[in-house]
């Protein structure tokens, strides 16, 4: 019988030595694609000095990709202030504090976008307690600039590797742009291009990343920040104690019979929200129901909400009401209110009655027996 011979198996020898202490096979390129895609320190990665030279003898500099981050005093002090205040407040219940002052502080040691965030939220949750103390905000916006020019690379590169770390830090960044938001329009509006909010955007892709790794997220040391994800068919949600003002919301819409379809989908989606916010059992499932909503707007109503059209607005004020149920939480008090009454300010006057209703809840105006 004829033998087999066994393929030769190249080791490699002049690896990187962060690919020799993780004991994984480095590509050897300078910089190696591990290093370069977990944004790592790559000991291969040319310095200026070893670049080439050009025609004219002057050394030709070649930039590298990642330099490794250097630390601070107060980098480390507002670490710990995550892991031990921020984290606390932060969470939802029992088995959430321990996500993020354990799992997500892990994390954050491996992937900078995700360390940068933590830095960002921690500094805004400690201004929230300690107002007196200066420095926190500049603080807090340059590191968020830092993670999410790095988070944004991260996304488009997302794998199963990094669903963890990108799912923990968008879980961040929406507390981040609520909390640090100059004024109510700012939290759904670019207060500099006018153009929808930056965490309106980035919600989409981090929806996505939810979807396709489901069931990595859902079998790892996060999962208690998931809550309850039971999805309602349609036709059960017809009786929650609130559905009958959205499908009568609906039918007056100032919108043209072209746009009635692509309302009538994100009317259902706010429906659901809404059953899932009124049979909510917890406040971590209530607060889930309200930020389901933005990752689920079509792009056409992404459109018009940019375009500030006047339908659009109005349903973002009964967004807003789902907000006002969880708005106890340190990013989010006293947010709403004002919110709305920017929406009322841009919604013609001849439409404002539709608003009625989540304005009277929230408490800009006194309840009255009107319906919609």
């Amino acid at each position: 019988m004829a033998s087999i011979s066994r393929r030769a198996h190249h080791k490699s020898r002049a690896g990187c030595t962060t690919c020799k202490a993780k004991k994984v096979k480095c590509d050897e390129a300078q910089p190696c694609a591990y290093c370069v895609k977990r944004q790592l320190s790559c000991s291969l990665a040319p310095s200026p000095s070893s670049g080439t030279r050009t025609e004219s003898g002057t050394p030709e500099v070649v930039t590298r990709p990642y330099e490794a981050p250097s630390f601070t005093l107060t980098d480390f002090r507002l670490y710990r202030h995550f892991t031990t205040s921020t984290a606390i407040a932060h969470a939802d219940d029992g088995a959430s504090v321990t996500v993020w002052r354990e799992a997500v502080a892990d994390l954050a040691t491996q992937y900078p976008y995700l360390l940068h965030e933590v830095l960002a939220v921690a500094a805004l949750q400690l201004r929230s307690v300690a107002p007196e103390q200066v420095g926190l905000l500049e603080y807090a916006a340059e590191n968020q600039a830092k993670a999410i020019s790095l988070f944004r690379e991260a996304l488009a590169t997302s794998s199963a590797e990094t669903a963890l770390p990108l799912f923990a830090c968008s879980c961040l960044i929406i507390p981040y742009h609520i909390a640090a938001a100059k004024d109510a329009l700012s939290l759904l509006f670019n207060e500099e291009t006018g153009d929808l909010a930056e965490w309106l955007i980035l919600i989409q892709g981090c929806a996505a990343i939810t979807m396709e790794h489901n069931a990595i997220i859902m079998r790892s040391p996060i999962r208690p920040l998931l809550g309850d994800l039971y999805t309602p068919n349609v036709e059960d949600i017809s009786g929650g104690p609130t559905d009958a003002r959205l499908v009568d919301l609906l039918s007056k819409l100032p919108i043209a019979p072209d746009e009635r379809e692509e309302y009538g989908q994100v009317i259902v989606k706010l429906r659901v929200c809404y059953y899932l916010s009124d049979k909510a059992d917890t406040s971590l499932d209530r607060k889930n129901a309200a930020l389901r909503f933005p990752p689920l707007m079509g792009q056409q109503f992404r459109a018009d909400l940019a375009a500030r059209h006047p339908a659009a607005l109005i349903v973002m004020a009964f967004w807003c009401l789902l907000i006002h149920r969880v708005e106890d939480r340190w990013w989010l008090k006293g947010k709403m209110a004002p919110l709305l009454l920017k929406i009322e300010e841009l919604v013609p006057l001849e439409y404002r009655s539709l608003m009625a209703w989540p304005m009277e809840e929230v408490g800009v105006y006194p309840k009255t027996d009107m319906s919609l």
